[in-house]
């Protein structure tokens, strides 16, 4: 694929998606420079929710592999989902390389959240022990746009377990189907829907408990 000279390229922060693919295709470097800086934040973020350690080096080698293969590009998704995707797959493909296994910590009854939650009694014969705080009309989109609250998010996820914080990441944050995390992570449905499920009520209690103290 031959590199086309920046000076002639018509490719700015204003260019639409169509536009800036064109010039992917054609090896326009300013369409490269471009899509970096649009996308390259959310490949990072993809990159790190897998393997840490390695994210910068899979993001390097996830635009290594657009590069050659632009062209085989169909358009069935985004541009954002399908650079996102490449960069999970290289990032994964460390954790293969040092034969790690995708941990599936917080599915063992120590990492339930719920432990503890519900005592007898209610219509069903169980009911929560605590009633979690009911988030007002401005939560918890309002919220999440508080600099405090971020923080604690992130303290927070990076504090979940391996498998709970994964499939989160990849399917509240990144948009993957199940299917697509399941097979990426070469786990079951049925384990990918408890760490899925665990996950969030911890974020949802982290929240709550936010809400109703003003502490992480």
């Amino acid at each position: 694929m031959a590199s086309v000279n920046p000076a002639n390229s018509r490719i700015n922060a204003g260019s639409s998606e169509a536009e800036l693919l064109g010039g992917l295709r054609i090896g326009d470097r300013e369409a490269y420079r471009e899509a970096m800086q649009r996308f390259g934040g959310a490949m990072l973020a993809a990159a790190r929710s897998v393997a840490p350690r390695h994210a910068e080096d899979a993001v390097q080698e996830a635009w290594i592999s657009v590069y050659g293969a632009i062209d085989k590009f169909e358009g069935r998704s985004g541009l954002k989902t399908w650079l996102v995707r490449i960069t999970i797959n290289k990032a994964y493909n460390y954790l293969r390389s040092q034969r790690k296994e995708v941990s599936l910590e917080g599915l063992e009854s120590e990492h339930d959240p719920l432990t503890g939650a519900f005592i007898p009694g209610g219509k069903f014969g169980m009911q929560w022990g605590v009633q979690f705080q009911q988030w007002s009309d401005d939560t918890p989109d309002a919220l999440l746009q508080a600099h405090v609250l971020q923080e604690c998010l992130d303290h927070h996820m990076a504090e979940l377990p391996e498998g709970q914080r994964l499939a989160l990441t990849l399917k509240d944050i990144e948009g993957l189907s199940a299917q697509e995390i399941c097979n990426t992570l070469a786990i079951t449905p049925s384990n990918f829907r408890v760490l899925l499920h665990r996950a969030r009520i911890r974020v949802f209690t982290m929240v709550s408990h936010y809400e109703e103290t003003g502490e992480c």
